[in-house]
């Protein structure tokens, strides 16, 4: 990640550190997206199994599109049909929309929920992948009518798609009773991650096993009251526990 976007990045967070409101949310990080062609979000855990429109809606942690859309994707069950969905199931790093898959190779009903969603702006996006402690999984979608967004700046987006769903829900379950320090070892193993290293190199530099790194991370999550290692991240940026 670049300085210009780590800066943006942790500007995002504290902003998002004060938000108190759905509405906060979307007001601290829109208008500071909009250059990369950002103009929508939508964030959502994925039931597996087929529910009716009106449960399907209650999967929605935050989203700004417009109404007829939102009636429209339900009403006609295209969460099961979404070829973005079906891929953030199988996938574990962000992807673009354009990468899902060719045009012309996804079957048609796929195609007529992508064509669909352009008629309401959301022609291009960036899909970040989430999975709860529980092993639930969603993602967060930065979506708009043509984005523009460097490598770099994927990796920005990763740590704020975590960080956002994470505030989302603190804001909606109302804020944690305890919020405990890391360990220096869940400190170390967490900067490992930032760095980018996979378990089994945390584990060398640190003289462990992965069972060990697996345990320290976890701990670090629930401490810091993260959903997922990518948000426990953003947050360790944000507190200073991490450089």
């Amino acid at each position: 990640m670049s300085r210009k976007s780590l800066d943006l990045t942790l500007e995002i967070l504290k902003s998002l550190d004060r938000a108190h409101s759905r509405e906060d949310i979307l007001r601290a990080i829109m208008p500071r997206l909009n250059a990369l062609g950002i103009e929508y979000i939508i964030s959502a855990m994925i039931p597996l199994k087929r529910l009716p429109a009106r449960t399907q809606k209650n999967y929605v942690i935050l989203e700004n599109t417009s109404d007829e859309w939102n009636r429209l994707y339900f009403s006609k069950g295209y969460m099961y049909a979404d070829p973005i969905v079906q891929t953030t199931l199988s996938s574990t790093t962000g992807f673009h929309w354009s990468e899902v898959e060719p045009q012309g190779v996804i079957d048609p009903r796929s195609r007529q929920v992508m064509n669909e969603a352009g008629e309401f702006g959301l022609k291009d996006g960036f899909t970040v992948p989430l999975a709860t402690l529980e092993e639930e999984r969603g993602g967060l979608t930065f979506a708009g009518r043509q984005l523009d967004i460097s490598p770099g700046q994927r990796g920005m987006l990763t740590l704020l798609a975590s960080y956002v769903v994470g505030q989302t829900l603190l804001i909606d379950n109302g804020p944690s009773e305890r919020r405990m320090g890391l360990t220096p070892r869940e400190r170390e193993s967490l900067q490992w991650v930032a760095e980018g290293k996979t378990d089994w190199e945390i584990g060398e530099l640190m003289g462990i096993s992965r069972h060990g790194v697996d345990f320290h991370l976890r701990s670090a999550r629930m401490k810091l009251g993260c959903v997922s290692r990518t948000q426990a991240v953003a947050e360790g940026f944000r507190r200073g526990l991490i450089v």
